[in-house]
């Protein structure tokens, strides 16, 4: 299985790391990863596995108030 993680070109390794760790705890050791960063993420990271996307990046989150304050 391949994973696309895709981080914030200034995160650090080791938050990159922590995120392989906890998808392989999910999808086995076997997991392959390919790294992308994007200057438009603020924080957070945004991953696909196999056709779903996991967005915890800052612009989701307030994505996610916009939507609650209109309603």
């Amino acid at each position: 299985m391949k994973i696309i993680i895709t981080v914030p070109d200034n995160s650090y390794e080791d938050f990159y790391d922590d995120i392989c760790s906890g998808f392989k705890k999910k999808y086995g050791n076997d997991t392959e990863f390919l790294k992308r960063t994007s200057n438009s993420l603020i924080g957070g990271f945004s991953a696909e596995v196999n056709g779903t996307v996991y967005d915890t990046s800052v612009r989701a989150k307030l994505n996610e108030i916009k939507k609650a304050i209109k309603g």
